[in-house]
C-alpha cells in the first residue's frame, strides 16, 4: 500500500445568521434601486422586491431554476470569485418585449431560450441590473461586474462544485401583470473573504446588523432610542424637488400594500403595517428583517 496523504482542500462555511442578515439588509435597499433603474429604462412602473434569501449548497441552488432561463456567469472584482444570475423568462420576455416598443398584451411569456435577435436586449438589461447591484455595495467595495457567459440552461454551465455552500438573493420583479424572479448566486467564500480583508478596517466588509434595541435596553435602560418608519422611498431630480408644491403628488416604486420598515438609529429592523391607534397614526409589526 501507497503511504497515505491528507490534502486540505478550501471549503467555504455557511454564514451566521448575523452576517446573513447583513447580506438581506444590503440588497433590500437594493431592489428599491433596480425597480427606479427598470422603470426608467422600459418607461413603465416596474416593482422590485426582495423575496427572500437563502443559505444552500450550489446544487439546491440549481434546482431552483427553471431548465430553461438566461442564466449569467459573472466575474466579480476584487471578490475574485465568480457570481451567477439567472432571469426567469416569465420577466425576461415582458422586459424585451417593453424595449421593442410591445407589453400592452397580457399573454404569458413564451417558454424557449432567448433568440440571437433578443440577446443585445437581454444584455443591456443585466447590465442595468449589475451598475445597480455595484452602487449598492459601493459603501462595502467597489465592486466590478462583468458577464463572461450565458447559458440557456442553468445546469450546463457548472460554475461551482455542487456542495458549495452560496446565498441566493431572490428578487421579485413585476412588470405590468407579468412576474419572475431574478436570481443572484453569491457564494459564501466570497463573503467571508471580504469579510477577512476588511478585518483591518471598515471599508471591505459587509456592514454588522446590531441589536440596537437589545443593547441599549440591557445596557441603558432609561435612555431613547430614535424609530422612523419609511413608508416608500423614491429618486427625484432636483428640478422636480425644486418645483414641488403642496398638494403635489410624488409617485413611488411600491404597491400600495407593501410593508412599511422601521429603523432603530438609521438601522433597519423590522416590517410592519401602517394604521392607526386612538386617533394616532401607528404600524403593527409583522416580522423581524431578515427571518424570512
Amino acid at each position: 500500500m501507497g503511504r497515505k496523504t491528507f490534502c486540505d482542500f478550501p471549503r467555504s462555511e455557511a454564514l451566521s445568521q448575523e452576517r446573513l442578515r447583513s447580506v438581506r439588509t444590503l440588497h433590500k435597499t437594493a431592489a428599491g434601486g433596480f425597480g427606479a433603474a427598470f422603470s426608467t429604462l422600459l418607461r413603465c412602473p416596474v416593482e422590485v422586491d426582495l423575496a427572500g434569501i437563502d443559505q444552500l449548497p450550489y446544487e439546491k441552488f440549481l434546482d431552483k431554476l427553471d431548465h430553461t432561463s438566461y442564466f449569467n456567469l459573472l466575474r466579480a472584482e476584487p471578490l475574485d470569485d465568480s457570481l451567477l444570475l439567472d432571469i426567469e423568462p416569465s420577466i425576461l420576455y415582458p422586459m424585451i418585449d417593453r424595449l421593442l416598443g410591445g407589453g400592452r398584451e397580457d399573454e404569458p411569456p413564451p417558454r424557449r431560450p432567448i433568440s440571437d435577435i433578443e440577446l443585445p436586449l437581454a444584455a443591456r438589461i443585466v447590465r442595468l441590473f449589475l451598475k445597480q447591484l455595484s452602487l449598492a455595495w459601493r459603501n462595502v467595495v467597489d465592486l466590478k461586474l462583468e458577464v463572461i457567459q450565458v447559458e440557456s440552461n442553468p445546469r450546463l454551465l457548472r460554475a461551482l462544485p455542487s456542495d458549495e455552500m452560496v446565498v441566493s438573493v431572490d428578487f421579485q420583479s413585476t412588470v405590468g401583470v407579468q412576474r419572475g424572479m431574478m436570481r443572484l448566486c453569491i457564494p459564501c467564500r466570497a463573503i467571508q473573504r471580504l469579510d477577512a480583508k476588511g478585518s483591518a478596517g471598515p471599508e471591505g466588509t459587509l456592514p454588522p446588523v446590531v441589536r440596537m434595541s437589545e443593547e441599549v435596553a440591557a445596557t441603558e435602560p432609561d435612555s431613547t432610542v430614535e424609530v422612523s418608519v419609511t413608508l416608500a422611498s423614491t429618486s427625484i431630480t432636483a428640478a422636480e424637488l425644486s418645483g414641488l408644491q403642496v398638494g403635489d403628488i410624488v409617485a413611488t416604486e411600491a404597491g400600495a400594500s407593501s410593508p412599511a420598515v422601521v429603523s432603530f438609529s438609521g438601522e433597519p429592523k423590522y416590517l410592519a403595517k401602517p394604521g392607526a391607534c386612538r386617533g394616532r397614526k401607528a404600524v403593527c409589526i409583522t416580522e423581524l428583517i431578515g427571518e424570512r
